[in-house]
């Protein structure tokens, strides 16, 4: 068998499908560092099944598919199939060439192949079993192989012989022999636990079967005559019950009646009441409404006082206006008086400018004549200094006119303020006359408002008492109604404590008579423990029937009680000695167990209430009984106990000793053995409690009643008080609202004055602010004007030189230029002066206008007003009449409800009477509802009986079971079968099944425990057979390497020796190897001792000695030359040469001499980045495709 081809498609560096082809002898794989030729070990490696991304150089099982380069894609799969020659059939298949293939893909899955036939991992590492090819055997050597050997400590390297013996598949098998072993051992122990316990419940659940057996015969006989008899009494008690229901019925009909007619006249009261409240609202409703009117009414009367106060102020400003208006007209006439004196003196100043303009024009001709350019400057300088001189003259003027309307202003504001005193002056003296009446109006309101508000909150008390005495009648007739239930409950409790019902025949007579004849009876156990309501079915299932055992002083109180109730044939009763019971007890390692459940409640006869006395009575009942929280819980504390004890639930569930459970649905009785006494306890409590409520309820009921009248008295006094008040608080604030009518109308002289005043000083202000900043602007003005002046002198100095007529000339033109400045600036004045009159002019009658129009404004207000008034006038007639009209309807209100308080009074006393006779009647149904109820507890206790202990309706009962026998004497014998089961005591009917249950699984582990025996046995000899088998083959193994090892460690060398050793040759399973070695010319020292290249050479010859001792078909070495000098690498290449003879090795290396030694020789190279090719080259060629480097490429 050898290695045929290789075929790899996407893995790793290989993106294309590449073929491989290997011959016989030694095939070289070459090529330079990271061109991917490792890549070819990792392949074969894979494919044979490694597990481990790490061994291939990876991080994940993903890495070796093809991820992609930089004209590449990454792939999503990757396959590698080897084919191997199997002519010689040393593969366990029927195939002359066999086909291994593995693809795994991005996904994460992978799929496995031989021959194209799909198949799992195990089976190629099955088929490659002992054929010397796999993951872990020599036939894949890479560097690391020679590393891990040289690195290696002596206990390690036992893997590489263990390896080389063939011992894994033993190891293997003896691993899993010693799980299977410890498995075994573990159901061995755990088979043996279960057997224990069960042989502990084997003979008690035997036991307790039988006597369930005799029980469920005693049983069916009792449940075929106490259900005959049950039918045949309530046959009768339903006769008796029919006859006091037509009764109760009867006086319920006639009570219907009674009630029908005092609900009538509850009616009559409600509809009495309803009406007084609905006219207690109207009355207080036409209070409201004439109160509003009344407001209505002063406000109008207000109104009316108010227009004739504005009417007289409109009057007023009027023949103010027109006062004004005369005053401006005549100012108007002095200014057109001025206008007209300032035209004409204009006008001849302007004929005067004319003049003196001509006389100037001719001067000047003849200046020109003389010098043009000093002319021209004189001429500009006079020019603007006449400007200036205008523009002052205009100030002047305009500053004047200011400083005049400041004083008038000034004398304006001076008379204003001294009749703005005066009105003042009035106003105060108003403001403390209106503090006056105001003070006594809110005080007189306040008084209103109070008697208002307290006769408001008296209503509404009185209505909310109305409410609440009308609730406490309803609660106290309510009380009575439930008291006389609970009453009656009550009978009947102590009816059935008297007579003992639900106690057995025989514990009823003894119980009814202890007190007579039997002092020594302390009485039924249900009598003489209290239970918390939490725990009550927990207990009442835990006592069953013994719950009527009876506790008695001592056995001949006991025995007496015995005799008495045979004598006179009156049934049985368990009987409990003090002096002779004796408790039972939880051993307190089993309560140790239990504890440490948080389910776990107590034990049983610690958790009820008794006197001290009678404790180790409910010990001997109850002290080896647990209870838990629920049933699961139940289970784990029995577990804990081993089934020993009886665990009952809360719910009343029971998991008996040894393992059997009772539970389901428990119907409620009507009352319990237990609980009968705290009942009736609980129930004479409530019925204390609530005659204390409805004595009190009937007290406040009676106190109300009389209380009533006093707070309707109460009621009508506030509100007489409060009208007459209300009338006073009225007649006030009409005087109030007169007199505030006087005091707008000063109020609103000072509102003008203050308006005027404003206005005037805002303009006075503004006034100020100009003249202020025209004095500024004149004063600048007249500096400027001297400096022109004197520029003025200095250029007419200048031209003292030029000829005396010039000057001359200059002299008389300046002189008669000044005079037309003088002239020019007067006639400026004069035509300021009348732009400044017709301004004023203008002012004037616009103001006048203005004076007009307001005047003309008051009189259409007082003319609109005037209708306004007679609006006014009509309305306060209208509610004049409406206030008449709501006192009228207010008295005819008050009357008709004083008539109707009459008529409720009536209804009420008729109510009363009607009560009492109510009452009698109650007390009538009461009684027949207790016999009623009575006769349907009867009832109900024998059909309840009939569902709890048969499940059976009485239907059903009635259809299956007839009373064969006289009805005595069945009941006899019904007392006589109870008997003997209550002498049976507990019984676990669960203990049939449980036994057959317990017993076949018993027989069942017993067969288990000898098959585990057996089988333990059998493993052990496995073990001990799998340690021979391996110490034989690694001692065989060990020998046969050590002595090829030192030939071929000559053969490397060329001569030296070496030596394998083991550590601890007694024991060959566990023994490390030392290798120690003696290169020619060197004394035997051990491997770590070797120089580098040595210790390489010398672990090739190691594995060179395993695959002389054990052969493998071919062999994949990788790089393991790297570490070698080219002397040691030719000696390798030769050795390597001689061995592949018998083995087939496919190398992948970078040295000279070992590619010279190849038959075949394969290069791979990236002619694409990142994409390995494979080419197969001459022996010459190789050197060229070889790289420098020694390091493996990834």
């Amino acid at each position: 068998m050898f290695l045929k081809r290789l075929e790899l498609a996407g893995f790793k560096s290989f993106a294309d499908l590449v073929h491989v082809e290997f011959e016989e002898g030694v095939t070289a794989v070459v090529g330079p560092n990271g061109s991917g030729k490792s890549n070819i070990s990792d392949a074969v490696r894979w494919v044979l099944g490694e597990q481990s991304a790490r061994n291939l150089r990876g991080a994940k099982m993903e890495d070796v598919i093809f991820s992609g380069s930089e004209t590449r894609p990454p792939l999503n799969m990757a396959e590698i199939s080897l084919i191997l020659n199997n002519e010689q059939q040393k593969l366990a298949v029927d195939y002359t060439e066999v086909a291994v293939t593995r693809r795994v893909f991005r996904t994460g899955d992978s799929e496995y192949l031989i021959n194209g036939q799909s198949c799992r991992l195990k089976d190629i590492i099955d088929l490659f079993m002992d054929s010397g090819i796999g993951r872990e055997s020599f036939s894949i050597i890479g560097q690391g192989r020679v590393e891990e050997i040289l690195s290696s400590k002596a206990e390690d390297r036992r893997a590489i012989f263990e390896e080389a013996a063939g011992v894994r598949k033993y190891k293997q098998r003896k691993q899993q022999s010693e799980k299977k072993l410890l498995d075994t051992e573990e159901n061995l122990k755990r088979v043996r636990d279960i057997l224990h316990e069960l042989d502990a419940q084997v003979q008690p659940l035997e036991e307790q079967a039988s006597a369930a057996k005799e029980y469920l015969a005693q049983k069916e006989e009792l449940k075929q005559i106490e259900a005959a008899v049950l039918v045949h009494e309530v046959k009768e008690k339903h006769k008796e019950w029919t006859a006091e229901k037509e009764k109760l019925e009867e006086l319920e009909t006639r009570k219907a009646r009674h009630e029908s007619k005092i609900s009538k006249i509850e009616e009559k009261q409600v509809s009495a009441r309803k009406l007084m409240r609905t006219l207690d609202k109207e009355v207080e409703k036409q209070q409201h409404d004439l109160l509003e009117i009344s407001e209505e009414v002063e406000k109008q009367e207000g109104l009316k006082e108010l227009w004739k106060e504005r009417k007289k102020h409109y009057s007023q400003n009027r023949q103010q206006y027109r006062r004004e208006i005369e005053v401006l007209q005549q100012k108007r006439s002095v200014l057109d008086e001025s206008l007209k004196r300032e035209e004409s003196v204009l006008k001849k100043t302007v004929s005067e400018l004319d003049n003196t303009k001509a006389e100037l024009r001719k001067v000047q001709e003849k200046l020109n004549e003389l010098g043009e350019n000093k002319e021209q400057q004189l001429e500009e300088l006079k020019s603007k200094y006449i400007d200036l001189l205008n523009e002052k003259t205009s100030l002047d003027n305009e500053r004047r006119y200011t400083e005049e309307q400041i004083l008038k202003a000034e004398e304006y504001l001076n008379r204003r303020e001294k009749e703005n005193a005066d009105v003042l002056k009035q106003r105060q003296a108003f403001e403390q006359k209106l503090q006056e009446k105001e003070n006594k109006h809110k005080a007189a309101k306040e008084k209103v408002e109070a008697l208002t508000s307290r006769w408001y909150e008296k209503k509404k008390a009185f209505e909310s008492m109305l409410r609440q005495n009308e609730e406490k009648e309803s609660l106290y007739y309510e009380g009575l109604r439930h008291l006389q239930q609970m009453e009656a409950k009550r009978d009947t409790l102590e009816s059935m404590q008297q007579e003992y019902t639900g106690f057995f025949t025989g514990v009823k007579h003894i119980l009814k008579e202890r007190d007579r004849d039997f002092s020594g009876v302390r009485g039924a156990v249900a009598e003489l423990i209290s239970v918390p309501e939490k725990l009550g079915r927990a207990v009442e299932t835990a006592l069953g029937a013994s719950q009527q055992h009876v506790v008695v002083e001592n056995e001949a109180a006991g025995r007496k009680a015995i005799q008495y109730l045979k004598s006179k044939n009156l049934g049985r009763a368990t009987f409990l000695p003090l002096d002779t019971v004796k408790s039972r007890f939880i051993s307190e390692t089993d309560l140790d167990k239990v504890r440490k459940f948080d389910a776990f409640t107590g034990v049983a006869s610690e958790l009820v209430e008794t006197e001290d006395k009678y404790r180790h009575v409910m010990r001997h009942l109850l002290g080896n009984v647990l209870i838990a929280s629920d049933l699961q819980s139940a289970e784990s504390l029995a577990k804990a106990v081993n089934y020993r004890y009886r665990i009952v639930t809360l719910e009343g569930d029971i998991l008996n000793p040894g393992g059997s459970m009772t539970g389901g649905s428990l119907h409620k009785k009507q009352t319990q053995l237990l609980g009968r006494q705290k009942e009736l306890e609980s129930l004479k409590e409530k019925i204390s409690s609530m005659n204390e409520k409805t004595t009190e309820l009937e007290a406040g009921v009676r106190a109300w009643k009389s209380k009533r009248k006093e707070l309707e008295n109460e009621l009508q006094e506030i509100k007489q008080s409060g009208e007459k008040n209300r009338d006073e608080e009225l007649r006030m604030k009409t005087e109030l609202e007169e007199f505030r009518v006087t005091g707008s109308s000063l109020q609103e002289k000072l509102r003008i004055y203050d308006m005027e005043t404003k206005e005037t000083m805002e303009e006075q202000h503004n006034r100020k602010h100009n003249l202020q900043k025209l004095t500024r602007e004149v004063d600048q003005l007249n500096r400027k004007l001297e400096s022109m002046d004197e520029k003025i002198r200095k250029l007419s100095e200048n031209r003292e030189k030029e000829e005396t007529d010039k000057a001359q000339l200059v002299q008389r033109s300046t002189s008669l230029q000044v005079t037309y400045a003088k002239e020019e600036e007067q006639a400026a004045n004069q035509q300021e002066n009348l732009q400044r009159i017709r301004r004023e002019l203008k002012e004037l009658s616009e103001e006048i206008a203005e004076k007009d129009e307001a005047n003309s404004l008051l009189e259409a207000e007082l003319n609109e007003r005037s209708s306004d008034a007679s609006s006014v006038e009509d309305i306060l007639m209208e509610k004049k009449a409406r206030k008449s009209e709501l006192a009228s309807k207010l008295k005819n209100l008050r009357e008709n409800r004083t008539e109707q308080e009459k008529r409720l009074q009536e209804v009420e006393s008729e109510l009363k009477e009607n009560a009492s006779q109510d009452t009698y009647l109650q007390e009538q149904i009461h009684n027949r509802q207790l016999e009623v109820n009575r006769l349907d507890m009867e009832l109900d206790h024998r059909l309840n009986h009939l569902q709890q202990e048969y499940e059976l309706s009485f239907q059903a009962a009635e259809q299956r079971y007839r009373l064969s026998l006289p009805l005595e004497e069945a009941q006899s014998k019904v007392r006589l079968l109870k008997m003997g089961i209550s002498e049976l005591g507990e019984v676990n009917t669960g203990a049939i099944d449980e036994f057959e249950r317990v017993k076949e699984r018993f027989d069942f582990l017993n067969g288990q425990k000898e098959d585990l025996e057996e089988a333990k046995a059998t493993l052990t000899n496995i073990i001990r057979e799998m340690d021979d088998e391996m110490v034989s083959r690694f001692e065989y193994t060990f020998n046969s390497i050590q002595q090829h090892f030192q030939s071929v460690f000559r053969d490397l060398f060329g001569g030296g020796n070496a030596a394998l050793e083991l550590t601890n040759s007694g024991d060959l399973l566990h023994t490390g190897v030392e290798i120690s070695a003696q290169p020619p010319g060197k004394k035997l020292q051990n491997l770590a001792l070797l120089s580098g290249g040595e210790r390489a050479l010398t672990a090739i010859a190691l594995l060179f000695s395993i695959l002389k001792a054990r052969p493998v078909p071919f062999c994949v070495l990788d790089e393991v030359e790297a570490a070698l000098d080219e002397a040691n690498v030719s000696r390798f290449a030769e050795f390597l040469k001689d061995f592949s003879c018998d083995t087939q090795f496919v190398v992948v290396t970078h040295r000279k001499g070992t590619m010279e030694k190849a038959d075949a020789l394969y290069g791979v190279t990236m002619q694409e980045s990142g994409i390995s090719n494979l080419v197969s080259v001459k022996l010459e060629e190789s050197k060229e495709l070889v790289g420098t480097g020694s390091s493996k490429e990834e």
